[in-house]
């Protein structure tokens, strides 16, 4: 228990450590401007529930699934052993290109099925888009990434913990960049990396932008699959979600995947009994 408070408690010290820089940043160099604190307080405010939640489900699940099938079927697991015939540093762009591959189609699919958009509907709901937006998930994403995500990677490569210790610090990072408000145009730049204003895109709620720019590495993947939209500079577009539904309350955030998915089993059994 001991162990858990204090794991929690460093991913909040390092998270607000991350708020604070870039929201110093953001303050100089704003997209948009003049954005409620009120705003950005709800997610600061919720960010305890989504750590918490999360080291109780991720962990645990990781363990129960990764673990248990390692256990059974080592043969399956480190099928890519970059090890052995790649450099250190093309060692991490193998990775991280299959990983942004995994996150694309599973960040599209969340998009794509009425089922899995209400866990992720709390992130598209904030209206004034900022590093503190995230982490603005619903915890109940962890446990689907385990499955979509970390089963996968764990599969295809045998990594050290040095290693895994390094990707999740940059890939991190590099969450908390996409979503700042930092006025920046990088050019044809955007269509290497995803950038705060190709990601803004994502989180548009113009008609044009929606479901759009899902990669959150190499835009690559929206080039090629036809999601691809490019920023234009000056363009600020607003965020939120397209209905114009907000998030209430901190309790209201937590309930929000329950209830919707409540509300679509009640239409469902009223339409089967029609």
């Amino acid at each position: 228990m001991l162990e858990f408070a204090r794991g929690v408690g460093m991913t909040l010290l390092q998270t607000l450590g991350y708020y604070l820089l870039f929201l110093i940043l953001e303050r100089l160099l704003p997209a948009q401007r003049n954005q409620p604190l009120r705003d950005i307080r709800f997610n600061v405010f919720y960010l305890p529930f989504y750590v918490i939640g999360t080291a109780l489900l991720a962990p645990p699940l990781t363990a129960l699934v990764v673990g248990q099938l390692r256990a059974r079927y080592p043969q399956i697991f480190g099928l890519i052993p970059v090890n052995s015939w790649v450099g250190e540093g093309l060692r991490w762009f193998v990775y991280l290109a299959i990983f942004d591959f995994a996150y694309y189609w599973f960040h599209r699919a969340q998009h794509t099925f009425a089922w899995l958009w209400p866990q992720h509907k709390l992130h598209h709901s904030d209206v004034s888009l900022n590093v503190t937006t995230s982490l603005r998930h619903h915890w109940l994403e962890e446990p689907l990434r385990v499955f979509a995500m970390t089963l996968p990677m764990a599969i295809l490569f045998d990594l050290t913990p040095a290693f895994s210790a390094g990707l999740a610090f940059a890939l991190s990072f590099w969450g908390f960049y996409i979503h700042t408000n930092l006025n920046l145009h990088f050019g044809l730049f955007n269509r290497i990396l995803c950038t705060p204003q190709v990601h803004r895109i994502h989180h548009s709620v113009r008609g044009e932008h929606q479901d759009r720019n899902f990669a959150a590495i190499f835009p690559v993947y929206d080039i090629l699959f036809g999601t691809y939209v490019a920023p234009r500079r000056g363009d600020v577009p607003e965020t939120g979600l397209s209905s114009g539904e907000r998030t209430a309350g901190i309790w209201e955030a937590n309930a929000q995947p329950f209830a919707d998915w409540l509300r679509m089993l009640r239409k469902g059994t009223r339409a089967g009994a029609g």
